[in-house]
């Protein structure tokens, strides 16, 4: 292998790396439970605080909707409203080698949501 062969690999394996972390996403909620970013303006009591991940490959659009990432623990507790969402969404280690395989083809992030599910004070 020359030379120009292995700076043209390494300088194309590190620009990969820098585009890697450049992620602009769309966040979205709908379901039939209220999705709220921050406090109602009724009185409700905390039913539990949860912190969901989930793993998206080969996800082409940067969009994703909570409802769907958190229906499972909502439909287990039943609450009347979910607030004080946080959604982040991150680039690990297993992620990074699955886009590094695949040439960025899969398009790998982790999405996780901490929330708050809530019920409506009686």
């Amino acid at each position: 292998m020359t030379k120009k062969n292995s700076i043209l690999i390494i300088t194309v394996l590190a620009c990969g790396l820098f585009m890697q972390s450049c992620t602009i996403a769309k966040i979205s909620g709908k379901g039939a439970v209220p999705v709220l970013l921050n406090q109602p303006s009724q009185q409700m009591q905390l039913v539990e605080h949860i912190t969901v991940k989930k793993n998206s490959n080969f996800d082409w659009t940067s969009s994703f909707d909570v409802s769907e990432v958190i229906a499972k623990k909502v439909a287990e507790k039943q609450p009347d409203a979910v607030i004080n969402i946080t959604v982040t969404i991150k680039t690990s280690i297993d992620n990074f080698f699955i886009n590094l395989f695949t040439l960025g083809l899969a398009q790998s992030r982790k999405i996780v949501v901490d929330a708050d599910l809530m019920k409506e004070k009686k």
